[in-house]
């Protein structure tokens, strides 16, 4: 009989430990979303500023599902998607060009970064939002592969490896000992680039 009470015991002292957790990890949540929110929502307008810093205001709009995917299976890229769509306005309210943002699947988990793109089809750059590959290799993309993309032609790019670049306005210099990482944001900007060519440069079918 006392072995049982001493079950029962140790069971209610489990079950007030495991609720007085829940509760508390409940309230680190309320306590925390707001906060991480906000920080998440200042990294995003940091990087739609970045890439189009004459920009006043960032309008979303609603991207073609059937455009996208005709997009997605005409490169044949895996792990990219397109997550966002932003219009970006001068002061006087008038379009300077596009804001896309991307997620994709680098060597150790999801790069999210933006795309500007002007009305004439010209790369403002791009600016990395949240990364976190291989230290020394893999997290220098924004000081390696971000600036390569700025002021180029919204085209299709290649990866090619460190040293062998030949034609600087198609191809991209990869992170030596990082080309899983250099490939994952080429093919993220590919996304981009095809989907504001058939979608959003002017002339593009709406």
């Amino acid at each position: 009989m006392r072995e049982f009470f001493g079950m029962i015991k140790n069971a209610l002292i489990l079950f007030i430990i495991t609720l007085v957790a829940g509760a508390l990890l409940g309230l680190v949540y309320q306590v925390t979303k707001d906060p991480i929110a906000y920080q998440d929502m200042l990294a995003q307008n940091k990087a739609n500023q970045s890439v189009f810093s004459d920009a006043i205001t960032f309008n979303d709009i609603r991207w073609d599902e059937g455009i996208l995917e005709d997009v997605y299976d005409e490169l044949g890229v895996k792990g990219v998607r397109l997550q966002g769509i932003k219009q970006a306005l001068d002061l006087n309210g008038d379009l300077l060009g596009y804001v896309l943002q991307i997620k994709t699947k680098g060597y150790g988990d999801s790069i999210i970064f933006t795309v500007g793109i002007t009305n004439g089809g010209k790369m403002n750059g791009i600016s990395i939002i949240s990364i976190a590959e291989t230290p020394g290799l893999g997290m220098n993309a924004e000081k390696i592969i971000a600036p390569q993309f700025a002021g180029k032609n919204a085209v299709q790019f290649s990866v090619v490896k460190s040293g062998q670049l030949s034609d600087s306005g198609s191809q991209i210099e990869a992170i030596s000992g990082a080309t899983i990482t250099s490939k994952a944001i080429t093919d993220g900007v590919d996304v981009a680039n095809a989907y504001f060519e058939k979608a959003l440069k002017k002339g593009a079918r709406q």
